[in-house]
Order: structure tokens, then C-alpha cells, then sequence
């Protein structure tokens, strides 16, 4: 069934990309033609700006990107703000101060890049198995002396926290604090991880606030998604998308199911619910 779409969100990890970090040439060739036909596709992803790969961002007409899990939309061709929801920079010091006391791995996205307290890094191993994680996380983290204090020093608002977790009874423990802040929107997209943005700050309120700026109706927006910091894209998505590996949750609540990430899954339900 053909849908009327003009407005195309992605999920990257997991959902654009394999598992190993590739976008096949089938589902970019199938975005450059979409594109070309004049539907806009976008990453909408937990990435922060910096950190978009350019094997999406240098297929032709790709013009915008919901990053930080719906904290910014960003041009791609400047990285120019059209949209922001951050966490106010007093609040970040603040949390990350107790975070930094926690045996946990924690870093914070502002202005589009990614930043870490330099006594983190050290600890890398102990929270990263995967080289192709560690190799990303040496690429984009930028090491700063005394976090907190480099945040209130230079009054930077912030995207989001991104947390990384080895002991589960600590994981459980925060997460559940967390969900209950009203200060902050908790949400995960790995099974190790705690993400935190600001309360009204997600995919789904980014993707329609985009929508808006391109005069296009809700009803002509599609998402694609795997995980929970999809959730809220999926759901105010006009079609809403679930790859085959997607979690159980993120099925339910998804007009489709598609193939999962491992097989052009992006690309399988663009060529046959808009091409």
C-alpha cells in the first residue's frame, strides 16, 4: 500500500545501518532515488552532529538531521540551528558532578560535538568490548579538564548525557531514578546505556517541529526505528516504521514491521509503502 510521504526520518544504528557500522550501496541508492523524487530523508538518531557518519550524509539532497535524540535539527550542509531543546548548563554541570561520582561511563553533547571529563578515558576498556565502539569513541570524544567546570565557564546548555554502564545493579538504579526526574527525559538505546535529555526533548517532537518548517502535514512524515529512544518518533510519525530487530515494544506500537538492519530493512519499506 502506497503512501503519500514527503518527510522521511531514519534511526542510524541499528536500523539504517548493519550491525557493523555499514550502510549497503542498495539502501543508499534507494535513498538517493527517493530523494530525487523530491521526499526529504534525514538521520534522526542519538548522534550528536559531529558524530553523523559521512557514508549518509554525502548521499546527494540530504539536507537536514535531527540529532542528540531530538535536542537539535541541524543543516547539514553548515550545521546551522533550525531547532533546539537543551538542558540548561547550571542543571548539566550539576548532574554531571554526581555522575562523574558514579562508576559509570558518561559524556555530554553541546553545540553538536561530544565531550568527556579526561578521567574517563583511561576507563574506556572497562565499559567498551567492541573496537569499532572503542575506535568511535577515541574519534569523537573530545577530553576536557574538569567537565563541570568547563561547562559553567563557558555557559554551554546541553543536548544530551550519554551513559555507559558495567554493573547492572547500578544501571537498574539509575534508570529508575532517572525515569521518575521530571527534570530530565530518560530513555536507552543499547541494552548498557542511559540517555538523558531535556523533559520535552525527543525524536518525534523534533521530526514534526522539522515538518512544520517544510510546511509538510504530519500525515506525510514516515519513521523508522529499532530501540526506545525511538519511541517517541515512532509514535508521532505519521507512518511509523519497526525494523525486524527492532524490541518488542517498538513492534507494538509500529503501523509496519519491516526486514531488520542486517537486510536493507530501511530500504525494503521505502520501495514498498512510498516508491
Amino acid at each position: 500500500m502506497k503512501k503519500q510521504i514527503k518527510l522521511i526520518a531514519l534511526d542510524l544504528d541499528g536500523t539504517t545501518f548493519t550491525d557493523d557500522k555499514r550502510i549497503t550501496d542498495h539502501t543508499k541508492a534507494v535513498i538517493s532515488d527517493t530523494i530525487a523524487r523530491g521526499i526529504d530523508i534525514l538521520p534522526c538518531t542519538g548522534r550528536q552532529f559531529s558524530g553523523l557518519p559521512q557514508e549518509f550524509l554525502a548521499i546527494p539532497g540530504v539536507r537536514y538531521a535531527i540529532t542528540s535524540n531530538g535536542a537539535a535539527v541541524v543543516t547539514v550542509k553548515d550545521g546551522r540551528t533550525l531547532y533546539e531543546n537543551y538542558i540548561p548548563y547550571e542543571l548539566a554541570a550539576s548532574e554531571m558532578e554526581h555522575l562523574l561520582k558514579e562508576n559509570v561511563l558518561v559524556d555530554i553533547y553541546i553545540n553538536g560535538e561530544c565531550f568527556i571529563d579526561e578521567r574517563m578515558v583511561s576507563r574506556y576498556p572497562d565499559f567498551i568490548t567492541s573496537p569499532i565502539q572503542m575506535d568511535y569513541f577515541h574519534k569523537t570524544r573530545q577530553p576536557v579538564k574538569n567537565l563541570p567546570d568547563f561547562m559553567r565557564q563557558n555557559r554551554m546548555d546541553s543536548e544530551k548525557f550519554h551513559i555507559l554502564f558495567n554493573d547492572d545493579a547500578i544501571m537498574h538504579r539509575l534508570r529508575a531514578q532517572y525515569k521518575e526526574d521530571p527534570r530530565f527525559l530518560a530513555t536507552c538505546a543499547l541494552s548498557n546505556n542511559l540517555e538523558l535529555n531535556a523533559p520535552t526533548a525527543d525524536k518525534g517532537t523534533a521530526l514534526l517541529a522539522l515538518a512544520d518548517l517544510l510546511h509538510i502535514p504530519k500525515e506525510e512524515t514516515m519513521a523508522c526505528g529499532d530501540s526506545f529512544n525511538d519511541e517517541a518518533m515512532l509514535k508521532k510519525a505519521g507512518f511509523s516504521v519497526a525494523m525486524g530487530n527492532a524490541v518488542p515494544e517498538m513492534k507494538k506500537i509500529c503501523d509496519v514491521i519491516t526486514r531488520s538492519n542486517e537486510e536493507d530493512g530501511v530500504a525494503y519499506a521505502i520501495e514498498t509503502y512510498v516508491l
